[in-house]
């Protein structure tokens, strides 16, 4: 039986002669009536009626959408969303509240009514379960928020929760025109992708040509100064037009992203939730003093210090989130003959040649080192540098992982001779080698001994010769190598992959920004597995999705890659998909004509 009971219900639960001595009745000429709790008025006492009307327009809820409000008083704003037509229920925190209410006579009968003893009685109700499938909107009467301000912040996070862990977002990503974290926001994509999220992945890289052209073209610092900057202006455009389109929930925007603040400012008004992340340190970057602030939320990689410098700039909401693997990416790759000849080796470093780097490696070079990256320039390196000092893609670099027996990852500095003592800002290739399977040796960064332990999966070292005894140690030691690696392997595929890490960000925002999803709504994505669940697997549609795989979308461009040759043979549900995709393409070139 539901907590959920009409006001005719309720009514018969009242006992006779019921007075609650916490709720104040007042009652105004004309038989006004409004109620004090607490010294707090709940409804104006000339023209109630009058404020809940303003109280409902300045709430802008969507008609289309079921409401669920949150504090009763008298009954007056519910009033207004009956008479507006909304489809709505009520839960009232205060059994006294709601009696004097019922007493009154202001409510309809049909009314449903939930004054619930505890928050886990009311989440367990089926008929609220059901409701919140539909993804009501949240109204709270403000003194009701006042007066049970705990209750309310409480309520919103768990119904987003009980919401949201049911449904599948609709994601903006907006990534850089280069540097690293591109390739970082192609792997938080497809991690969103694969946890059933439909994504928009605002690819920038198309315009890095043109941006690195202008400085090199003009002489006048000025002037590619300046040009620069009305490129990024035009680029933030084209970026938001882009979200806009979508249409997302939530927005992330990844680090050297081409977007301005009035691009943040403008998915805020529309109630999109905005999350940068700075996967950067920033120490040596500093243009996230005059961005975070505009975020809903900001993620990092370097917890401690840098969360009270945000905190000073006036950004509150942000959180440390790691980069991390793509296990089906960085994955153990077998080499050819001919591939060992180039990458076997038993020492590697793949990497740019910073400071404290070319210091490092300048004391190994009596070992079988080999190393992959740009600006290697010493000559004392230059024997051990492959392929002529350029880059590498991640497909290389799980080539150069499968032949080291060691590779060596140095956290950057500029300014140190070896180990950056102050070094917190864990770089992707600690989870990337541990995820292809890989035995690395690594500087102690700060923050590293709690994500992986750094005797049995990623050993450390403090400086040279402790980094040369290592190495000396584990050469002669093969299955303590090979033990040590698996173990690393184990703990990346289990804790650090870039899926628990976009679900870490959603778990921030639903908890801080749920509400403000709830307000806007969100267009539901179900997949093909939850569809075949609502139409059963014995349906001639349930018959046909159970040949396709269960993770992805049900969209109509999803559909269509699937969608086999129509013949004699062909099952109506498919006949039904092609009729939709040829009055799709229909309107699409009617519009073009136009």
């Amino acid at each position: 039986m539901s907590i959920f009971k009409s006001i005719a219900e309720w009514r018969k639960e009242i006992p006779e002669n019921y007075r609650s001595e916490r709720v104040e009745l007042i009652e105004k000429r004309k038989g006004i009536k409004t109620i004090r709790v607490g010294g707090l008025l709940y409804h104006s006492q000339y023209n109630p009626t009058e404020e809940a009307k303003k109280l409902i327009e300045a709430s802008s809820l969507d008609k289309k959408r079921p409401v669920v409000a949150i504090g009763l008083g008298l009954g007056y704003h519910i009033q207004e969303l009956i008479q507006k037509e909304y489809k709505v229920i009520v839960i009232e925190p205060d059994k006294d509240i709601a009696f004097t209410a019922i007493q009154n006579n202001l409510l309809p009968d049909d009314l449903l009514l939930a004054i619930p003893d505890t928050l886990d009685y009311l989440f367990n109700d089926s008929f609220f379960k059901d409701y919140l499938d539909k993804i009501p909107q949240p109204f709270f009467h403000p003194v009701v928020s006042r007066i049970y301000s705990e209750f309310c912040e409480t309520l919103i996070k768990r119904i987003s929760r009980e919401c949201f862990d049911r449904q599948h977002f609709n994601i903006a990503i907006v990534g850089p025109m280069y540097g690293g974290s591109l390739p970082i926001t192609r792997y938080l994509n497809r991690a969103f992708r694969k946890l059933g999220h439909q994504t928009l992945l605002v690819d920038t890289e198309i315009a890095w040509n043109v941006f690195n052209s202008i400085g090199k073209t003009l002489k006048t610092p000025k002037m590619a100064h300046s040009l620069e900057d009305f490129y990024t202006k035009f680029l933030s455009e084209w970026c938001l037009a882009q979200v806009i389109e979508f249409q997302p929930e939530i927005c992330i925007v990844m680090a050297q992203a081409p977007v301005t603040n009035l691009f943040v400012s403008r998915l805020n008004e529309r109630g999109i939730v905005t999350a940068f992340w700075f996967v950067e340190n920033w120490r040596h970057l500093s243009y996230w003093k005059e961005i975070a602030p505009f975020y809903n939320l900001f993620f990092h990689i370097q917890p401690g210090e840098f969360d009270n410098k945000l905190d000073a700039i006036g950004c509150h909401c942000h959180f440390p989130i790691f980069t991390a693997c793509d296990p089906e990416l960085h994955a153990p790759v077998s080499l050819s003959p001919d591939e060992e000849k180039i990458y076997k080796c038993d020492l590697s470093f793949a990497g740019a040649g910073y400071y404290n780097r070319i210091k490092m490696l300048k004391g190994l070079t009596d070992y079988n080192l080999k190393i992959w990256g740009v600006n290697w320039n010493e000559l004392e390196l230059l024997p051990h540098v492959v392929e002529g000092n350029k880059g590498f893609d991640t497909e290389e670099y799980m080539k150069i992982v499968a032949g080291s027996k060691i590779n060596l990852n140095l956290h950057s500095s500029v300014i140190h001779e070896g180990v950056d003592p102050d070094a917190d800002a864990i770089n992707p290739r600690v989870f990337e080698i541990a995820s292809a399977g890989g035995f690395q040796l690594c500087d102690p960064c700060k923050g590293l001994e709690d994500l992986f332990d750094t005797q049995n999966e990623i050993p450390t070292y403090t400086d040279l010769k402790t980094l040369r005894d290592k190495i000396d140690y584990f050469l002669k030691h093969e299955e303590e190598r090979q033990q040590i690696a698996q173990n690393a392997q184990k703990r990346a595929l289990k804790e650090h992959t870039y899926e628990h890490r976009a679900n870490q960000m959603l778990d921030y925002i639903k908890e801080f920004f749920g509400g403000k999803i709830m307000r806007k709504g969100m267009r539901i994505q179900r997949t093909v597995g939850e569809i075949i669940e609502r139409y059963g697997k014995n349906s001639p549609l349930g018959q046909w999705l159970a040949t396709l795989p269960q993770d992805i979308p049900f969209l109509q461009e999803e559909i269509n890659k699937h969608l086999p040759i129509l013949d004699d043979n062909t099952p109506f549900p498919v006949q039904v998909f092609w009729y939709l995709n040829e009055v799709r393409v229909f309107g699409e070139n009617l519009l073009r004509e136009k």
